[in-house]
């Protein structure tokens, strides 16, 4: 018999070598990254293009406010390490919640903020935790399609949906599967450790501390899960463990330095959450995972659940626990996804269960509230048995339309509950109908009593009826107030005790104060000069004595202090310069005297005398004093904060070293000769 011709490479029923096939192609890293991209995009349409939609509550009152300040400042050329708009003044640059230093929030500082800005940073992180979950779900599972539901389920999760208003916690969340998967990577091969430094050092640049710790302890969880799979590697898995520690610690000094010193000073310095964190797990919100609008958080519905209705929020799908369970049964990759989810729902139920009170012995740990912030380590956690899941169909069920046909479900009805009708993902109204409105009457009610440029605003609460609660950033208006959990210690005992003793307003300087019957703000005739020579000093022999000395205090006539050397004798004072974060005064005093600054007292706040240091302490328990010389002279008192220059040159050197690290450590290898 003759013998048959072989058919052509490339011809009809055969499988071409030449050129991609449909399927690499649509698998492509291009490809997958510009679905992503588009996905994100389709997701995120309404809140990012749409006329009636807003950022709503902490991304505006929190974020927005204190990002448009530091870009405006930036763009000025100028570093605004204080502020005198929030809090009669603030060390401004120390709060770690800005995100000053975050890298992936320059473009938009250099852009300049804007309510929009806020919500691209948002779908921005969007994307990265679903390309990171794809990485991650691609090492994991060892299969593109598992990966791709891995990513979806985990991006456009519940978590993500409740918490977009805390943008912070949203970006450091997104960088968990980045960090999962650097370090696996570093495990194994060491040139993957300066990779997983730079993610490190991301995450806590984000500004908030509980994520990025929680983060840490998933990545020792997912380390240790990885030595059990692989029954070897425990050392290198330790060693990437430290040096991603120690990264995060040294790229990130420029933030956390200045942040430690004003936590110091906080009101949160005493907190001790080891037995009441607030806001633990509840049984019932774990049912949300399959009834979304459980607590009622779809658009216009009233929430009834515990607290507040940004923190028991987890749908990740109808199908995701279905999957997640078949993939927790089958896959024999479960470990890793399993030491990620049932820690951290343990970790979430707060003291009662156990793993809570265990870690809050560890440093950092019983300094954070609100236990059921982990769950985003349990929802990458399901995410990745729902791709187990996904895989074990696949082999089970060789049809291919199964999985695009769940792919199709999954993404609708995420899309659905998680974007379309729910009211925590995006405000329904414009951001001028919800703050600008508001902000504009509050500047206008305003702006008689704060056209005097030493002029500052008393109100006895903050209120969203001025606009955002840190609107006074916007608006450059000196005020009493304002919207932060680290508002200082000592100035918050002060304006307790001014409740009790109006005088002590008038020492703060306090020009006018809001009158509630009319809704004005009405001048204060019996407020001091900003900088003010009491006739007498007395001293306290600690904090807590000056404190419970301002409730009868007549700072017109006396001042209370701590440190300084007893000081008395009349001066007249002059302020000839002032610039939020600098006063010059010329001042007459017959003998050694006492000016008193109603400026909040913080470290950093330094005074010279014609070019002379002076001595600078707390005075009246909360405001700042100076002990001056005889005679006729000039004071300048400048605030510099106390650790940036240090944690500037120890980041800049820490991230000159890692990227010099990781080029090294990727550089192309010249092939070797036959």
């Amino acid at each position: 018999m003759p013998k048959s011709r072989p058919r052509k490479k490339g011809a009809a029923g055969t499988k071409s070598s030449q050129g991609p096939t449909v399927w690499k192609t649509l698998s492509s890293g291009r490809a997958v990254l510009a679905g992503f991209v588009l996905t994100v995009l389709v997701f995120y349409y309404r809140p990012l293009f749409g006329p009636n939609s807003s950022i709503q509550w902490d991304a505006v009152d929190v974020h927005y406010s204190a990002q448009k300040y530091f870009a405006d400042n930036l763009l000025s050329g100028k570093l605004p390490f204080w502020s005198p708009f929030v809090f009669s003044g603030m060390p401004f640059l120390a709060d770690p919640q800005t995100g000053a230093f975050y890298p992936l929030n320059w473009p938009f500082f250099l852009i300049g903020i804007t309510p929009r800005a806020i919500q691209w940073e948002i779908a921005l992180h969007c994307l990265l935790a679903l390309a990171g979950g794809y990485l991650l779900g691609r090492d994991v599972l060892k299969t593109r399609a598992g990966a791709l539901f891995a990513a979806i389920f985990f991006a456009f999760s519940g978590y993500f949906a409740a918490h977009s208003s805390h943008v912070g916690m949203f970006q450091a969340a997104a960088l968990l599967p980045w960090l999962l998967w650097t370090a696996q990577r570093a495990a194994q091969s060491a040139r993957w450790l300066p990779a997983a430094c730079i993610v490190s050092g991301c995450i806590v640049l984000a500004g908030h501390f509980q994520t990025a710790l929680y983060c840490f302890f998933a990545m020792a969880l997912f380390l240790a899960a990885d030595v059990a799979v692989r029954r070897a590697g425990w050392r290198r898995a330790l060693l990437a463990l430290a040096v991603s520690c120690a990264a995060a610690g040294a790229l990130s000094c420029v933030m956390t330095l200045p942040g430690l010193e004003l936590t110091a000073q906080s009101e949160r310095a005493s907190a001790d959450y080891r037995r009441d964190p607030g806001a633990s797990l509840v049984p019932g919100a774990l049912l949300t995972l399959v009834s979304p609008d459980r607590y009622g958080v779809s658009e216009g519905a009233k929430y009834t659940g515990p607290q507040d209705v940004t923190q028991f929020y987890f749908y990740q799908g109808i199908l995701l626990l279905p999957l997640a369970l078949y993939g927790a049964l089958a896959s024999r990759r479960r470990l890793y996804a399993l030491a990620l989810a049932v820690p951290a729902i343990w970790y979430a139920f707060g003291p009662p269960a156990g793993l809570y009170r265990l870690l809050a012995w560890l440093p950092g740990f019983r300094s954070v509230r609100a236990p059921v912030h982990m769950w985003f380590v349990a929802a990458l956690g399901l995410a990745l048995l729902a791709g187990a899941g996904i895989d074990a169909l696949r082999v089970r069920f060789r049809a291919p339309w199964i999985a695009a046909a769940l792919l199709l479900i999954a993404a609708a009805d995420l899309f659905y509950w998680n974007m379309d009708h729910n009211s925590l993902t995006y405000a329904r109204a414009s951001f001028q109908d919800l703050y600008g409105s508001l902000e504009e009457r509050f500047r206008a009610v305003a702006a008689p009593v704060a056209r005097d440029p030493l002029h500052r605003l008393y109100a006895p609460f903050n209120s969203s009826g001025f606009g955002p609660l840190n609107g006074s950033l916007d608006n450059r208006i000196e005020v009493t107030f304002g919207y932060n959990p680290l508002a200082l210690s000592r100035y918050a005992r002060y304006l307790e005790a001014a409740k009790g003793n109006p005088k002590l307003l008038d020492s703060l300087a306090v020009t006018a104060q809001l009158d509630l019957a009319s809704g004005t703000f009405k001048p204060n005739a019996g407020a001091l000069p900003r900088v003010w020579a009491p006739a007498a000093v007395s001293a306290a022999s600690s904090k807590e004595e000056a404190a419970a000395r301002l409730a009868n205090l007549d700072p017109a006539r006396e001042a209370v202090v701590e440190r300084l050397p007893a000081a008395t004798g009349a001066a007249t004072v002059r302020i000839v310069n002032y610039e939020g974060d600098f006063y010059r005064v010329r001042y007459e005093a017959q003998g050694p005297a006492l000016l008193r600054i109603a400026v909040p007292y913080f470290p950093g706040w330094r005074a010279e005398v014609d070019g002379r240091e002076a001595q600078v302490a707390p005075v009246d328990l909360a405001l700042t004093g100076v002990v001056v010389p005889a005679g006729s002279h000039e004071l300048e008192l400048r605030f510099h904060s106390t650790w940036f220059a240090l944690g500037a040159a120890a980041s800049a050197i820490s991230w000159l070293a890692v990227l010099a690290w990781l080029a090294w450590s990727f550089k192309p290898t010249k092939p070797t000769a036959a």
